[in-house]
């Protein structure tokens, strides 16, 4: 038997179905047909009324064009050619939504994959352009990168005769105190935003101040009552002074 034959016998079985109910015309049969008929009644009007996706969209279309075709058939006379011509056109009807709903999973399985395969892409790309990227790093934290302050110790002093290692920040920002990291112990933090903080961790912290762009040093909680006490110059040179002609070092940032 080849796939024609096989085709045709299946699109011909509803009818002969149909036409062995309408031949017979058997009260039993005819009986069982009509609770059958009641019975997706019943459920299609449940379909129709719920909110759920299945309801809506899976049992409703599939029922609603039988409930449609029992009412244009109840005009039928005959008992056995009216159940005969429901149940052949019910079987049509479920063979067309199984074949709609195995088409409508295919799609959604072939999306599936898809947005699998371009998620898994970009993932990929994604992490090989962090990885290739030297200055990637360097974005969690601009502010202390125009200071100049990332990874940087710290030295108080107006000239290197007289400078002494007070403390360092490290690559995310946090700002230590000590001269070795066997005392070392952490005092504050710079934020992304330039934000300095003083605290040992970011439950006890307040703000004291900030760094602009420029490196200009300003002292105060919010931007209302802060003022300007120093700079860090290109060099990592601090300066303290509300401008350049009151301004003196104070110390450096360096290796």
């Amino acid at each position: 038997m080849n796939e024609d034959t096989s085709t045709l016998i299946l699109l011909l079985l509803p009818l002969v179905a149909g036409g062995i109910i309408a031949a017979l015309n058997s009260s039993q049969t005819n009986a069982v047909i009509e609770r059958i008929e009641a019975w997706i009644r019943a459920r299609q009007e449940r379909a129709s009324l719920g909110t759920g996706f299945f309801a809506r969209y899976v049992f409703n279309p599939l029922l609603w064009p039988i409930v449609k075709f029992c009412d244009w058939t109840d005009g039928f006379l005959h008992q056995g050619m009216k159940n005969g011509a429901r149940v052949a056109a019910a079987l049509y009807f479920l063979g067309l939504w199984l074949l709609v709903l195995s088409v409508a999973i295919y799609l959604v399985v072939v999306l599936a994959i898809i947005a699998l395969v371009i998620f898994i892409a970009a993932k990929f790309l994604g992490g090989s352009s962090s990885d290739s990227d030297d200055e990637e790093p360097r974005r969690v934290n601009r502010a202390i990168d125009h200071a100049g302050l990332r990874g940087k110790k710290l030295y108080s002093g107006s000239s290197w005769l007289s400078e002494e290692l007070k403390g360092r920040v490290d690559e995310d920002g946090n700002i230590y105190r000590g001269s070795s990291w066997l005392s070392e112990e952490k005092i504050g933090r710079i934020d992304e935003d330039g934000n300095i903080y003083e605290g040992t961790s970011w439950l006890s912290e307040t703000k004291v101040g900030r760094i602009a762009k420029d490196g200009t040093l300003h002292k105060g909680s919010n931007w209302f009552s802060e003022e300007r006490v120093g700079r860090i110059d290109d060099d990592g040179n601090i300066h303290k002074g509300t401008n350049w002609l009151n301004e003196e070092k104070q110390g450096r940032s360096g290796d």
